[in-house]
């Protein structure tokens, strides 16, 4: 699979199967049809039509908003509808810098097809070798994506933290980082993308960030989600994302980002215009 196949896996969902989410008359997710049938059921919290999915106007307010989508998302879980619940938090809002309308469990995310929000962190290394980075495997009792490559830090944005509060908190847990050596990662722009996946509908702003680590460093996971880390030249993983599936979808899209940030694909290849245009999700809606 070619690197531009792989941007496109990241943007591949077909509209006709859903139904747009309505907030306040503005679109903040998609719902598939059965879902939507599902939610009539439910008059008091969601209005459905057969061309949408509105959040009552009668909810007003973030706390009775978060409330009552809640008791909902429980019901669907206890139903089977929705498969989990995560016990973590998302903010509901169309730009992170915007106060959220309200929050919603982290398992349903996927469903709502609302905007969710994360941190990836590439960790760098300089050598004697040329430049290195350091991959995660993720491990095998891992819901989504068990046993694929992974970066050495990366996570859902909860509500009630900033970006780089999380990024901190995701650099402890994953990789044993020191808050003062991971606090020096260096935001280096974003990746957008809404495709189908086993979970739902992921419609993700991913903030990527470069962390440079002293050679000396060994990553070390603390909460049982990375089976291994490996330290492999650019190189290396290049060609991994190139010809095998070994890595997870949205960190290869953050991959290639860093490779046409960095230099090591350029206007020459072929495929460069398409996959700078590749980082962001092309539809507004």
């Amino acid at each position: 699979m070619s690197l531009l196949e792989r941007v496109k896996a990241c943007h591949f969902w077909q509209p006709e199967n859903y139904r747009p989410f309505i907030i306040n008359n503005e679109v903040h997710g998609h719902i598939t049809h059965d879902l939507a049938t599902r939610l009539k059921d439910f008059t008091s919290v969601f209005d459905v039509s057969s061309q949408s999915v509105a959040l009552s106007t009668k909810l007003t307010t973030f706390e009775n908003r978060t409330s009552e989508v809640e008791s909902v998302i429980k019901a669907l879980v206890k139903d089977g509808i929705i498969p989990r619940w995560r016990d973590e938090e998302y903010a509901v809002t169309n730009s992170w810098h915007l106060p959220p309308l309200f929050k919603m469990d982290r398992g349903a995310s996927g469903h709502f097809g609302i905007r969710s929000y994360g941190v990836h962190v590439n960790g760098l290394v300089h050598t004697r070798d040329g430049l290195k980075i350091w991959i995660g495997k993720r491990a095998l009792s891992k819901p989504n994506a068990p046993g694929e490559l992974d970066h050495i830090v990366a996570g859902g944005q909860p509500y009630g933290l900033t970006i780089m509060e999380n990024l901190i908190k995701e650099a402890e847990e994953e990789a044993n980082i020191p808050r003062a050596i991971a606090a020096t990662a260096k935001a280096t722009g974003m990746v957008t993308y809404r495709c189908e996946r086993p979970d739902g509908l992921k419609n993700d702003h991913l903030y990527t960030y470069d962390l440079y680590l002293d050679e000396s460093f060994t990553p070390q996971n603390m909460d049982g989600e990375v089976e291994e880390f490996y330290l492999w030249p650019i190189e290396k993983v290049i060609d991994r994302i190139t010809n095998t599936d070994d890595f997870k979808y949205n960190v290869s899209l953050v991959l290639i980002h860093f490779l046409i940030r960095e230099g090591y694909l350029t206007p020459d290849d072929d495929t460069y215009s398409d996959l700078i245009k590749g980082m962001h999700r092309q539809d507004i809606a």
